[in-house]
This record gives C-alpha cells, structure tokens and sequence, in this order.
C-alpha cells in the first residue's frame, strides 16, 4: 500500500513537471522583473548603410517580441510589399517576397507602441534607413502637432505624400500610400529624415487606434499652412480640428461683466495682412483684432477678462479685408485641398488676476521655412 501510494506521489510530481517544462511563447519566468524599455540592440543591414542588396532585414531587441506585435506596428517607406515575419527568441527576421528597388532609400518604423511580452514599449518611435544605392537621401521636414486645445498631440502620425504631375486631383490623396509616414514624441514633435529632395503634401492625423493609418470620421486631421512643403522646411505646426464649428468666441468687446477683471497684453509677428487674437478659458472665449504699427508688429489687448487661465492664440485669417473678431481659425480641407489658415500660440497658459494686467503674452506665426 505504501509502495503504490509513493508510486502516486512520483508520478504526480512527474506530471507537475512535464506541464510546467511545455514550450510556450513567453520567455523564460523567474528573477526579478526587467522594467527597462524596449529597445532595438542591432539591425541589419545597419542604419546608413548604403549599397544593400538583400530580402532580408533583421532586427535584435533587448526584450522578447512576438510575430503578432510586430506586424502591427512595422512599416516601411516605400513599400517593401509582401513580407514574413519570424521571430526566434530576442530576433526577428524579415523575409522579402521581392527584391528591393534599386537606387532607393528605405525607412524602417517601429510604432512607439509596440510591446514586449512584459507589457514594456520603445521610448520612441523607432525610424531606421538604408539605401540599396551608393547615396541615402538627407532631405529633412520638422515640426509640431497640437490638439485643437494646443495641447501636445501624443498620438499623431505624419504622412507625407510626395507631389507627383498625375496626382494632380490631390481630393484622391489620403487613397493613396504615402511616400513617407512617421509618428511624432509624445511632446508632438516630429521630423523626417532621409526623404527624397522633393516637395510633399503633408498630413497629421490623430491616430487614436494606433494602427498607423487613417480611420476616416473616427480620426481628426490636421493640416500645414503650406500647401505644399519641400524637404528641409523645419518648425511647421499642425493643429487638429476639433471645435464645433458653430461656435462662435465672443469679441471682446462683448465680454460679459464682472466685478473685478484683469488683462492680457502682447505683440505678434508674422507676415499677414491682419491677426485675430483669442483667450480661451473656463470662464469663455473672447477675440480681438491686432492693430499693426509701422514696423509690421501686430499688438493686441484683452482688457476686461475674467480672472481665470487662458490658452492665448493667434491666426491670418484669409483674404485682405478686415475680418470680424469673432471669425474662426480655419483649419483648412483636404478635399478640395486647402492649407489651414496660419496659426501660433502662447506655449503656456497665461493666469488672468484681478486688477491686473499681464504682459509680454507675445506669439510668433511662422509661414515660411
């Protein structure tokens, strides 16, 4: 009895083994937990590497990724085409079902939020570019994407679509593939690098889904006050579009009264014929008009505000007649295809106290590269 009973106990610790030896997709457990971010240790070919012939590109990370993950946060501009993905412990390989274009430079992407198997991502998005001639292309674009609130647009995805004379029907464009795509920091700030020396119609959108695309009427688009942008422009900035257009900011001479108001006062350059002004707080919105001196400075005064705090902002409205104070921010279409109006903010919100006047709230609205 005993001898059948230890035969048990054998077998049963037998079995506790095998089910705790079963290959599985998760990398080995035990000791303590690694919470360093994600990164990419080696890729091949190398970054800058110019002349490469393969259909193969591989890639090394510090953690644990799988197939699944990868596929959903890889790109790559132009497009490669068909590809397989394999994943062997800590390396991942990428199979090309074609042979790459001679004479080009790619730009590999990793979605900043891809994951390891412990939950950890990139810092940042991860861009990598190689070129299958003797040169890479260095041709640069920068900028910035906000909300509609200026606040910094943590989810924003670029794409650049290169101007091409048979796309001259640029209503098609978001049906097209973009030469180039790149997802900003998470302070909004983005920048192309290695992009062909051409010009390029150049769209943010709010990728709330992170699926590197488009989602059309889920996703807010935000567009440059350039209609078109040549490589080696640097401080654009996009806005998303997301106020109820029917809204309308009060001007501020119809600032509603109050016992005990403050101000804000300021100057604001740029290359526009007029410049709205608007505060926008808790407490509304009000707009005015900038009256501009002899030197093509624009200087403005909200004199009555509620105490409160304020998002300050500026536009060029459209047009060489005067406009109304209260006509809003057009943040332009993309069919037909119109830039948005250009736009500049104070980078912080500016502190309205009573009997007060704050000053020097000064905005910069850049047009130009």
């Amino acid at each position: 009895m005993q001898s059948t009973s230890r035969t048990m106990r054998v077998l049963l610790i037998l079995l506790l083994w095998l089910v705790g030896g079963c290959a599985s997709d998760r990398p080995p457990s035990g000791g303590v937990a690694d919470t360093t971010p994600l990164q990419v240790l080696l890729s091949d070919p190398a970054p800058s590497t110019v002349n490469v012939s393969t259909k193969t590109i591989r890639l090394t990370f510090n953690h644990y990724v799988t197939a699944r993950q990868l596929l959903k946060a890889l790109n790559v501009t132009p497009s490669v085409g068909g590809y397989d993905i394999t994943v062997d412990a800590k390396n991942t390989i990428l199979s090309l079902d074609r042979p790459l274009q001679q004479n080009t430079t790619y730009i590999l992407t990793l979605d900043k939020n891809l994951r390891d198997n412990r939950g950890q991502t990139l810092p940042a998005p991860y861009t990598m570019a190689f070129s299958t001639g003797a040169v890479i292309d260095s041709g640069t674009i920068k900028g910035k994407v906000i909300n509609n609130d200026c606040s910094p647009a943590t989810n924003a995805l670029i794409l650049a679509f290169a101007e091409h004379p048979e796309s001259a029907e640029s209503g098609k464009l978001l049906a097209r593939e973009p030469d180039y795509l790149i997802q900003a920091d998470p302070s909004g700030v983005f920048s192309f690098r290695h992009i062909a020396a051409r010009s390029y119609r150049i769209i943010a959108i709010n990728d709330r889904n992170n699926d590197l695309r488009y989602t059309m009427g889920e996703e807010e688009i935000g567009l440059s006050s350039m209609a078109l942008v040549p490589a080696g422009s640097s401080d654009l900035l996009f806005r998303f579009s997301g106020r109820d257009r029917g809204a309308q900011s009060l001007p501020v001479s119809k600032a509603p009264a109050a016992a005990e108001t403050g101000s804000i006062s300021g100057t604001c350059v740029t290359s526009g014929k007029y410049v709205i002004i608007e505060a926008s707080g808790s407490a509304g919105s009000y707009s005015t008009t900038a009256t501009r001196d002899r030197k093509g400075t624009f200087h403005y005064s909200f004199d009555k505000l509620p105490p409160g705090s304020y998002i300050v902002s500026a536009h060029v409205p459209y047009g060489n007649k005067k406009p109304d104070p209260e006509q809003q921010w057009n943040p332009g279409s993309i069919e037909p295809f119109q830039p948005a109006q250009p736009f500049g903010f104070y980078p912080e919100k500016v502190t309205v106290r009573a009997r007060w006047t704050t000053r020097n709230i000064d905005i910069t609205i850049k047009t130009s590269r």
